[in-house]
Parts: C-alpha cells; structure tokens; sequence
C-alpha cells in the first residue's frame, strides 16, 4: 500500500508489475481506496486478518479497508470502500498501529497530542475505547505497540521525546527517552528483544535504545553520552532521517532513510549490545554501514 499527496490509498500487487519499470509504463494499482478528504501519513497492515488495513489523514479521521477485492480482480483501479470511519482526533492524525496480539485493537495519534485506542469492531465510532489527551507537549508523531510485551506502546513526538507506555495504566507514562535533539519522526521495537526500541528523528540521528538498563549506574564520563538507556546513536545521515526498518533476518542490522534520498543499511559493533568494554574513545561505539559484498550475500 502507498500514499501520496492524493487523499487516495494506492494498493500493488508485486506480482502484476515489473521490478524496473519502463518510461511508458501507465500508473496502474490494483486497487483505490477512496474516502479520506485529505492526504495522509500512517498505514499498517492487520498482523491478524489478510488485507486489512488502516490509514490515518489530515481530515482527522481513520479508515479501516478490506483490499481483498483488488487483489482478487483481473482488472486494475477497483476502488475500494471503507469498512469504518474512526472519528475522535481533533487535528491531524500523524500515524496508526496494529496490535501484534489483540485482533481487534489499533492505536493512533495526532497533532492533536492524544493517543487513541480503538476497537475495530464498532463500526464508525466516534469516540475511541481509550484516549489520553496531551499525551506529550508537541504533536505526536508515531505510535509503535510491542511485537514481544502486549501491554506496551510507545510514542514519538514534536517535543523531542520518546515515551513508553503500560496499556493497563495509560494515566501516565512509564518512561521517557531524551536523547533526540529535534522532533521524533518513526519509532520502530526491535524483533528479537521486547526492551530494545529504535527511533529516528529531525536531528539527522538514529537512536537505539534498550529499556533494561533503564536506572543502570554510570560514570561521569558516560553519562555525558546520554542516559544509560540510550545505547547507541547512528550519526552517518546528513539530512533529517525520515524513516527507518530493522531487519527482520539479521538481528541489530538497521535500513535508515534521509530526506536527502539517502539509504544506509548499517549496524552497531558487537561490543556495544553484548555489554563488553566499549572500543571508541566516545563511549558510544562504532557502527558499520555494510558493504556491497555483505549485502548482496
């Protein structure tokens, strides 16, 4: 699925397309989904019903889409309906999240500074199942649920910070990360460790950070690196990093995008997240981008 400065949704079946298009090839999705009146920003896909999917807009709304249909069609541009309109944010809605064990549950946030909980059972609610208003100073930026731990979340803001979340206390947060200097813009947990959460931001750095050693003592030296929690900042982009993936196969390997359409696919020596004796006279170690050869293999 895609998203442009259109209001629509754009659906693709790899399949049905070249891997190298031609300079005459037509725009042709399999599927349209059409019923935000405005652009937009945050899609996921359900973890747990085939062709769900949700998208947040800058109408304030969300829409919940069954793209079967498309896939489904020998025919290209099927529009699609949605299935529910969500209604609560007062402003802009940045991103959206699917549960990894909860079925019916997506969480979602805005300019609006809440965060909201909703089941995708109702049909066009318009007021979600939890809200917790100014849940940060600034605009909220994204909301990420825990792949490993159900019970937490976590959201990036404008303020510059990260905030972790318990879904059975959202009265207040459970932690908050400062390490960023400018607004964050995507967060992402690592696959294969429930405390260890990645996060990138306007100030051109990728932060990873590990919630384990929240509280760990520190020398004075280290702690001009930041808190003990933030493990490690990747500093090779020159422009703000936009977005970023882990890789789902080589554990602490890291995709990073930048404004300047820069990718760096990169990770951390070992030493730094195996908790042996750092090698860099910073205290923050070194990280690798990989090479031609290493990412071909």
């Amino acid at each position: 699925a895609t998203r442009g400065p259109n209001p629509e949704v754009y659906i693709w079946d790899l399949s049905k397309h070249p891997s190298f298009p031609t300079s005459d090839s037509s725009f042709s999705p399999q599927g349209v989904c059409a019923g935000h009146s405005k652009e937009g920003y945050g899609l996921a896909w359900s973890k747990h019903t085939e062709g769900h999917l949700v998208s947040g807009s800058e109408d304030c709304t969300l829409h919940l889409w069954d793209i079967n249909s498309a896939i489904g069609s020998k025919e290209s541009g099927t529009k699609i309906s949605p299935l529910s309109v969500f209604s609560g944010h007062t402003s802009v809605v940045e991103d959206v999240d699917w549960h990894h064990r909860d079925v019916n549950m997506i969480g979602s946030v805005g300019d609006d500074k809440s965060i909201m909980i909703w089941d995708v059972r109702e049909k066009n609610p318009n007021k979600a199942v939890h809200t917790v208003p100014d849940a940060h100073s600034g605009d909220i930026n994204c909301i990420a649920f825990n792949p490993i731990n159900e019970y937490v979340l976590a959201t990036g803001s404008g303020d510059k910070t990260v905030a972790v979340w318990d879904m059975r206390n959202l009265k207040s947060r459970v932690q908050t990360l400062i390490g960023h200097n400018d607004q964050v813009y995507t967060l992402e947990w690592a696959p294969f460790n429930e405390s260890v959460l990645a996060s990138c931001s306007a100030d051109r750095r990728v932060a990873i950070w590990d919630l384990s050693r929240i509280g760990m003592e520190q020398t004075e030296e280290d702690a001009e690196d930041g808190p003990p929690e933030l493990l490690f900042l990747h500093g090779g982009h020159t422009s703000k990093v936009c977005d970023f993936s882990w890789s789902s196969k080589d554990e602490w390997t890291v995709a990073s995008v930048s404004e300047d359409n820069v990718l760096q696919v990169w990770n951390m020596a070992e030493e730094i997240y195996a908790g042996e004796e750092e090698e860099m006279s910073t205290g923050a170690g070194e990280d690798q981008l990989l090479g031609d050869d290493e990412l071909e293999a």
